[in-house]
């Protein structure tokens, strides 16, 4: 028989809720203004009202990026570590359709309006590159951000598209660090270390591990020295 796992990876780590409540408590501390929420990778939105329901009065909005259609076709660094993390293949994790989650979503969250959840669909090769800026305006500081997003070339496009995003301040979680069986070399954790490694903007201090496979950061805006 093998041994239960399950708990470990459930919360008798650091759980994402203990997590999220520390955040809410970071944020009063600090007398941060409210901001939104960015979720790279959004499933049927378990996630976004699992935030919104510990970040209650602090969410201006939630953003989300998912294709609802599972992963995409992998690339050929993604199909090459594809023997250290099998269930990684394209079309796996498909989800409701958009208008769907977006229904959960707003059920779930019973305090954001319609107006107040943003759900792109496509792939975020695709979509992030286009997306208005000027909707961000007006809303305060991005607070949190979730990258769920499991491949490398996926965490990579969602990297690029944070760096002039997130702030001093902003908690970035990666939910797909230590996959790979922890390799430096694939996945997530590949795509964070190269974007810290290039950005001229952004650094991120460690915070935690969490939830078994999952590894929470801080990030800051470099000062010149640093550039």
């Amino acid at each position: 028989m093998e041994p239960a796992y399950h708990p470990s990876i459930d919360g008798n780590l650091l759980s994402k809720v203990n997590l999220l409540r520390f955040i809410r408590a970071f944020h009063a501390a600090h007398e941060m203004p409210h901001g939104y929420f960015v979720e790279l990778g959004v499933l049927n939105g378990v996630g976004m009202v699992q935030v919104y329901s510990q970040l209650r009065g602090l969410l201006t909005h939630l953003y989300g990026f998912d294709s609802f259609a599972g992963l995409p076709e992998l690339s050929s660094e993604d199909a090459d570590a594809l023997n250290l993390m099998p269930q990684f293949h394209a079309g796996n994790f498909a989800s409701m359709q958009r208008e769907a989650v977006l229904e959960f979503v707003i059920r779930g969250t019973s305090g954001l309006s319609r107006d107040q959840v943003t759900l792109v669909e496509g792939l975020f090769s695709e979509t992030l590159p286009r997306f208005e800026r000027a909707q961000l305006e007006g809303k305060g500081p991005c607070l949190l951000v979730n990258v769920d997003c499991d491949l490398y070339s996926s965490s990579k496009d969602a990297f690029t598209f944070l760096d002039d995003i997130v702030t001093t301040g902003t908690w970035l979680l990666l939910d797909d660090y230590w996959h790979y069986r922890a390799s430096p070399y694939h996945g997530q954790r590949r795509a964070f270390d190269e974007w810290m490694a290039t950005s001229k903007r952004v650094g991120t201090t460690f915070y935690a591990n969490y939830n078994g496979f999952c590894r929470a950061y801080v990030c800051y805006e470099k000062q010149s020295q640093e550039d």
